[in-house]
């Protein structure tokens, strides 16, 4: 059985995310109970109000890599500082190595400098340049 630590380790993922599944399944339905209360509450004093119409509010996980607006001061800095397009990648490397983080939080640091960058471009302050593979080439406008 020369790949015993193979099952091994996929018997111990799969308890991992069995456990996963379990406790948000409790979380979900501690969050409807909760959400039946709210509804209850607001028939009390608006009865007339239809439920369906309050529109749902998007869920949004924020990280705690950048302060609010960090990202995007950064972003428009390593445009500036290299004076040239650059694709979003250069860009968060360059982050990363600003801030010293770590290359486990590599994809969460390219999605926020390209969340950044659409939104300065669509406040007309970088426009785009082009592609490098799949990344997306900025200039600064």
């Amino acid at each position: 059985m020369a790949e015993s630590h193979v099952v091994s380790g996929l018997v111990s993922k799969r308890s991992e995310l069995a456990g996963l599944i379990d406790h948000h399944q409790q979380e979900a339905a501690r969050l409807v109970s909760d959400l039946v209360h709210v509804d209850a509450t607001i028939k009390l004093f608006s009865p007339e109000l239809n439920l369906g119409t309050i529109k749902t509010k998007q869920y949004r996980r924020y990280s705690r890599l950048f302060k609010q607006g960090e990202c995007h001061r950064l972003s428009l800095d390593a445009l500036r500082i290299a004076g040239t397009s650059i694709s979003t990648v250069m860009v968060a490397e360059g982050i990363m190595k600003i801030k010293g983080i770590a290359t486990e939080q590599y994809q969460t640091v390219c999605d926020r400098v390209n969340n950044s960058l659409r939104y300065a471009e669509s406040t007309g302050k970088v426009r785009r340049n082009g592609m490098s593979g799949a990344s997306i080439v900025w200039e600064l406008v």
